[in-house]
């Protein structure tokens, strides 16, 4: 092979950023040189043995200069002419590659000017590489060929391979030894005028404190997973790495270390490691360890650990000990428990929410939870929840509690025992069927002993309900079964309804011609429906003693399963009331013009009944008793109907202010319907019984006691008239360029009135005026409102009597009862539109010391660094006033007046923001019951305070708590932590 010598190589001018040739170097070499200006290079092809002396960046503009002496320049002169190509044969390595790299398409000159970015890779070859490997450099790319093959990347470097995704400001690579490092720059520090803070910080935290770079960080990138570093070396055949202050991210949270070192892909050590769910580069608080395991990012174990809270240590060093690493996926584990120091006169101390969180899987969970206290006092509950997407999710919740005093020898000593249970389920079966059920059950003291909710402790009934409802798919008919169940705690009244089953089948029109037309008959109009109900009922009201007490101990639950227990509770007869109505309804369009609509209808109904009553007059006692009469019973009734309805529109050209034509909609209806005295003799549903020795007599339904009701008495031939007005005007504003803007508005949205006159009534035959309103003609303000007047006059007492108000008095009606009801919801300091002046970020110090805290000073340090921000402070509430009023006698009318303001929200800044509730009573001139409460956005914690000064129950809440769940839970086990949420009110636990 024919070399150039230094003699012989020609020689050309060398600037400031170009190094010539110290040695010689194999034509092959060049021809590689070239390879490389162009931007294809194959490293895995190159000799394996030593290369002659290559400077760093020869003819490569954008190459730093070679460090080493510069060549004294050729003192011989060029030759002539080039030398000529080689004709032998290539020559081979000791390793068996070849010592030159051919390329059919290289047409680029060694001077030609590279890319700006650069962009490189290497094939595989046995014992190293199996997969090729990239790396990229937007602003230099060095390579040395002088034993050691490396290359050094500088400016947004990249090297990829299938193991990893490096990045940094500058890398070194080592294709030897398959190694990559990366080293973030630092920057110097001027301690000169510094803080003395701040030079004891950096003395303290050592060099790794310093500023870096950060454009220069390194990053490391395996299976989606980012491991950041001040220093990163990473081998991409093993898989191995080591790290200086490398800073891991993991769900919720970061794991930082000075040392950090992977032996293989799923085990991480870490040295004097820092664990910590503040995403601040020097967090709030941390647990900081010696030494950290971390295993599948699952398991973190770690030893040597301690709690820090703004550099502050916690007295406490743990040994050893585990955490899991992904901190929000749900496991099992125990509960954090607190100190109960409320209520200690009669219960002593506590420790409450001691318990235990079960993790079955993905679809059911469950937790048991108590609270014990030394009087013997204790409470449990426990909650199971599942679900499966798409199908089904609920709850089933157990409670349980024992309350008794101090001392068995006190005087007032007493032992409560509470009970609840609570299931919730929905399911969707198919999208035709879907099953519901909200079932509450519990004992009158529960929520007051074991509630802080205001609303729960409040509560005096409760009620259950569970549901079936399943629709065909073509829409022939429904089908609904349900049960549901109320107690009334303060009368001690129970219902139980169920099982109830309703259905009814789709409308048909049996006449309905195939072929539409607008010529319609009206028998073609005809229209059929038929549905009915089967109901089943257990009532049970107990019978009481003078001072209101129940005069048995037996409770709704005994009663329901025996006939016996019931009668003696409440002394009625019967036990379980059931029976099944049957509807048919038909109706026609008798005629069909745009100026009037004439509709008739009929309505048959059936009553099927297992028992009947009958009453006696017994002369003995003088009392009506009643029995029951055994034996299915059927009754039905009829109505006719006949009604007719037009609508009557008024427009007017008017123009009130911005407000330009009016439209006045009328829809008048008169409605005439009959029905026949069912309570006659004729039909059987009514008989007569004594009340009395003289004789008197009355009478009675003996459907009386049927759950859906049973056939009515007085005969109906009513004539029903209603009215329902809507006024609409267009309101029309023009702009400041003079452009009309139109939008319509309703100044009433229903003004209905409402009248009947039944011709058939033995008295009162005149029906009570209703009046509606509702109107939205304030913006954002909704009103509605309504009003009852009566047309009888009235005696003494106030009670009305059959005389028209006017034949005595001036008057044609008087006012029996109204009620006003006005709601909005409001709001204000939002910002606009418009460009604002945002605040900047908060101010968080970069460094602390735990014995020199000046640096939470009050006063931001760039204050008056920055524009003026927008202090305009947003707020909501919602608003809402009732009044109503109602005569019942010259000496009794009921009126009530409260104004609420609910959801009420004050964000008074960034951090801040003021909530509470509000009401008064007018009549009662009291508050109503109310809360107040202040939040505190403290970066990754948040402060609160809640108050209730009013009513029976008066409390306040005050905490201060991580909002990581995790780290929560840890820091209100710790004692003294346990104190960063503190409570007063009647009652120890939740």
């Amino acid at each position: 092979m024919k070399v150039l010598t230094p003699k012989s190589l020609p020689l050309s001018p060398v600037s400031q950023n170009q190094v010539p040739f110290r040695s010689a170097v194999p034509a092959a070499l060049l021809f590689l040189l070239s390879l490389f200006v162009s931007g294809i290079f194959v490293i895995g092809m190159m000799p394996a043995g030593p290369d002659p002396a290559f400077g760093a960046a020869t003819h490569f503009r954008f190459a730093p200069a070679d460090t080493t002496a510069a060549a004294v320049p050729d003192s011989l002169p060029p030759p002539e002419a080039p030398a000529l190509p080689d004709t032998l044969p290539a020559a081979a390595a000791p390793d068996g590659r070849p010592d030159f790299i051919t390329n059919p398409d290289f047409d680029g000159a060694p001077g030609s000017a590279p890319a700006p970015a650069q962009q490189a890779s290497a094939a595989g070859q046995e014992g190293g590489l199996t997969d090729v490997i990239s790396f990229t450099a937007r602003d230099s790319l060095v390579i040395r060929l002088d034993g050691r093959r490396t290359a050094d990347l500088y400016g947004n470097a990249r090297v990829a391979h299938p193991s990893g995704r490096l990045t940094a400001g500058a890398i070194t690579l080592d294709l030897e030894k398959n190694l990559a490092t990366a080293e973030a720059r630092r920057l110097p520090v001027d301690t000169t005028d510094a803080s003395a803070l701040f030079r004891r910080w950096i003395t303290r935290q050592g060099p790794f404190a310093a500023p870096v770079d950060t454009l220069s960080i390194p990053t490391l990138t395996r299976d989606g997973d980012e491991i950041t570093s001040r220093r990163i070396m990473f081998n991409f055949v093993t898989e191995q790495g080591k790290f200086d202050v490398a800073r891991v991210g993991i769900d919720q949270g970061t794991l930082t270390g000075t040392a950090v070192k992977a032996p293989t892909p799923h085990v991480v050590f870490i040295e004097d490691a820092i664990f910590s769910s503040c995403e601040l580069d020097h967090p709030h608080y941390y647990i900081r360890a010696r030494r950290m395991k971390m295993v599948d990012e699952e398991e973190v174990f770690f030893v040597g650990a301690q709690l820090y809270l703004l550099d502050i240590p916690y007295p406490v060093i743990f040994p050893f000990g585990y955490l899991p690493s992904r901190l929000q996926q749900r496991r099992s584990g125990l509960l954090e428990p607190s100190l109960v120091l409320q209520d200690q006169s009669t219960r002593g101390l506590g420790i409450e929410n001691v318990g235990w969180f079960q993790y079955f899987n993905d679809y059911l969970t469950g937790s048991v939870r108590a609270n014990v206290y030394t009087s013997g006092t204790f409470f449990a509950d426990g909650t199971t929840n599942y679900a499966l997407r798409g199908s089904y999710t609920g709850s089933v919740r157990i409670g349980y509690s024992r309350e008794r005093g101090l001392e068995s020898t006190d005087p007032d000593f007493s032992r409560t025992i509470n009970r609840r249970l609570e299931i919730n389920h929905q399911q969707t079966i198919n999208p035709f069927a879907n099953l519901s059920a909200n079932i509450n059950l519990r004992t009158a003291d529960y929520f007051r002993r074991n509630s802080y909710d205001i609303n729960e402790r409040a509560e005096t009934s409760t009620s259950s309900r569970a549901s079936f409802n399943y629709r065909h798919p073509d829409g022939l008919y429904t089908l609904g079964v349900s049960m549901q169940q109320s107690q009334n705690f303060a009368t001690n009244q129970v219902q139980f309804q169920g099982p109830n089953a309703n259905y009814s089948f789709r409308r048909f029109n049996p006449f309905e011609r195939r072929r539409g037309g607008s010529d319609q008959r009206w028998y073609e109009t005809l229209s059929l429906s038929y549905g009915g109900q089967f109901s089943s009922r257990f009532n049970f009201t107990p019978l009481r003693d003078s001072q209101g007490e129940p005069i048995s101990d037996i409770n709704w639950f005994e009663a329901l399963f025996s006939p016996s227990r019931y009668r003696e509770a409440t002394g009625e007869l019967g036990h379980v009331r059931y029976g099944l109505s049957q509807r048919a309804e038909l109706s026609t369009q008798l005629t069909t013009s745009e100026f009037l609509n004439i509709t008739a209808g009929g309505r048959i109904n059936e009553f099927w009944y297992p028992d009947t009553i009958r009453k006696d007059f017994n002369p003995e006692t003088n009392r009506v008793e009643d029995r029951i009469e055994q034996g299915f019973t059927a009754a039905r009734t009829f109505s006719t109907s006949m009604s007719f309805n037009t609508a009557v529109y008024g427009v007017s050209e008017a123009r009130i202010g911005s407000f330009e034509r009016f439209r006045h909609t009328m829809r008048p209806s008169v409605t005439f319907t009959y029905q026949p005295d069912f309570s006659s003799d004729f039909w059987g549903y009514f008989r007569e019984v004594e009340t009395d020795t003289l004789g008197n007599t009355r009478r009675y339904s003996i459907f009386e006691r049927g759950v859906l009701g049973g056939p009515g008495a007085g005969e109906q031939r009513a004539i029903s008239f209603s009215l329902s007005n809507i006024l609409e005007t267009k309101q029309v504003r023009r702009d400041s360029l003079g452009e009309r803007n139109e939008r319509n508005l309703r100044l009433i949205d229903n003004l209905n009135a409402s009248l009947s006159y039944n011709f058939a009534a033995e008295q009162f035959r005149l029906s009570e005026l209703n009046l509606t309103f509702s109107s939205n003609i304030l913006q954002n303000i909704r009103i509605n409102a309504g009003a009852a007047f009566n047309f009888y006059a009235q005696d003494s007492l106030g009670v009305a009597i059959n005389e028209y108000l006017w034949e005595n008095s001036g008057r044609f009606a008087r006012l029996t009862r109204y009620n006003i009801n006005a709601s909005t919801t409001v709001s204000g300091g939002g910002r606009g539109g418009g460009p604002q002046i945002r605040p900047g970020p908060m101010y968080y110090p970069r460094f602390y010391d735990a014995f020199d805290q000046t640096m939470f000073r009050g006063i931001d340090p760039g204050f008056n660094q920055d524009p003026v921000p927008d202090f305009r402070v947003p707020w909501s509430a919602s608003l809402r006033f009732t009044y109503s009023w109602r005569f019942v006698n010259f000496n009794n009318q009921v009126r009530s007046a409260v104004l609420n303001a609910d959801n009420i929200m004050i964000q008074l800044t960034d951090g801040w923001r003021i909530r509470t509730s509000l009401g008064y009573d007018f009549i009662q001139k009291d508050l109503t019951p109310s809360r107040f409460g202040v939040d505190r956005n403290l970066h990754c914690w948040t402060m609160s305070f809640e108050w209730n000064p009013f009513g029976d129950f008066k409390f306040f809440l005050f905490s201060l708590r991580v909002n990581d769940s995790q780290m929560r839970s840890l820091f209100q086990a710790l004692p003294g932590f346990d104190r960063l949420e503190r409570r007063n009110s009647p009652i120890g636990r939740r």
